[in-house]
């Protein structure tokens, strides 16, 4: 929370610095969806960005810590009002989802924990400018990626003790859609505030690559959890909340 009403404090700080120039521009057209795709000058801009990210999940046992975020971000065009962009985002937003086990053998039931420490994610969108002034402008911003949740590991726990070992990285395809506002106070630099949905699944991967059997116990590190699939069902879809704001460089 702390983060995010400094990013909203920055933002009304360069809004602040955009309205003396602003205010000189003329009142804006109407809006004309087909103006977009006319042809313009190539632009190009390269951004970095920092904000904060929050999530949630269809499925209670999937919990999301709120955690930073930072990346970069390229965009370029060649149309009045439609642009490319290109995103690498990271956080290190910690995951975990857990599945109740049934008795096995001799063992009582335990508890399976599944844990991601951070989140890699590369998507393209497309930037449609929908309001235009000298200074400022406004878009929305559907888009398309890979979201990787990296540093897992798997926790088999009962009343006996607790084993835990690593597991291999899960991969999910993930859309997004933000809008948010560029302001340009000089003529090669600016910010931009980007608030964006992203929605995946929580990742692929084998649940018990490295993992537990509960064959022993404590089960050695080099055995795979038998049937981890049928306690974990499916990993349900995991929404996750951006908040960013940018510093904008005009390459052109």
């Amino acid at each position: 929370m702390a983060r995010l009403k400094t990013l909203c404090s920055i933002l009304l700080l360069a809004m602040l610095v955009a309205i003396p120039a602003a205010a000189a521009d003329p009142p804006p057209a109407p809006f004309n969806p087909f103006k977009l795709f006319k042809p313009g000058p190539f632009s190009a801009e390269f951004e970095v960005y920092s904000g904060g990210i929050t999530g949630d999940s269809v499925g209670a046992a999937f919990q999301s810590a709120t955690r930073g975020d930072y990346g970069g971000r390229f965009t370029f065009g060649f149309m009045k009002g439609f642009n490319f962009c290109l995103d690498y985002m990271y956080s290190n937003q910690s995951r975990s989802f857990t599945a109740v086990t049934p008795a096995v053998g001799t063992l009582p039931s335990g508890r399976l924990l599944m844990r991601s420490k951070n989140l890699n994610m590369v998507f393209g969108s497309g930037e449609f400018t929908y309001l235009s002034t000298k200074h400022a402008k406004f878009y929305i911003s559907p888009g398309v990626g890979f979201v990787r949740n990296g540093s897992r590991n798997m926790t088999f726990i009962t009343p006996l003790g607790a084993a835990s070992s690593p597991i291999l990285p899960g991969t999910a395809v993930t859309f997004n859609l933000g809008t948010g506002v560029k302001i340009y106070p000089w003529k090669h630099l600016g910010f931009r505030f980007d608030v964006r949905d992203h929605v995946s699944g929580g990742g692929t991967g084998t649940l018990g690559a490295n993992g537990l059997c509960a064959a022993v116990y404590p089960p050695p590190p080099e055995c795979a959890v038998n049937n981890a699939q049928q306690y974990f069902g499916s990993i349900p879809v995991q929404n996750n909340l951006v908040f960013t704001l940018g510093l904008i460089f005009r390459i052109k």
